[in-house]
């Protein structure tokens, strides 16, 4: 029974350590080339997709509509 709770004990150890390892590496300092806001390298993410062309469309769309109905109702 004794070998069986050092085993066991062992293995605890190691998780605790595994453990306090990964809170380290989470309460470090955050890496700030991971963090910094770019906004060019989401460049070109959505060329030549068709359902970015159509959001856009759609977007276009509406905001014309919204000026148009705003005139409309000022005169």
């Amino acid at each position: 029974m004794f070998v069986y709770l050092v085993g066991m004990s062992q293995t605890l150890e190691e998780r605790v350590e595994e453990l306090e390892r990964r809170v380290a590496e989470l309460t470090g300092k955050p890496n700030l080339a991971v963090r910094k806001k770019d906004p060019w390298r989401t460049y070109g993410a959505f060329k030549d997709d068709p359902d970015f062309e159509e959001a856009v469309r759609l977007g276009r769309e509406y905001r014309e509509q919204q000026t148009y109905e705003k005139e409309i109702a000022g005169s």
